[in-house]
């Protein structure tokens, strides 16, 4: 069975994006940070393009959502 990337979040600002892509590697969630321009580099981005976001395999999808989710919430007590 192959893997399929979804979109997890889209960014305005590539400072977002890799922040939150650092958070997901480091709990060892494989993403990608996609853009209008990475479509050229990388067709098989064509299909998910929706501008700058984070692309992460699906079987990923509900553990990137809770890790970003926890991650966010801790700033909000804090």
């Amino acid at each position: 069975m192959e893997d399929k990337f979804k979109t997890l979040k889209n960014y305005e600002s590539m400072v977002e994006a890799l922040f939150d892509q650092e958070l997901l590697k480091e709990n060892n969630i494989e993403c990608s940070i996609n853009n209008k321009g990475s479509v050229e580099l990388m067709p098989m981005f064509g299909e998910i393009n929706e501008g700058l976001c984070i692309n992460v395999f699906e079987k990923d999808y509900e553990k990137a959502m809770q890790v970003l989710k926890d991650y966010k919430d801790s700033i909000a007590t804090a």
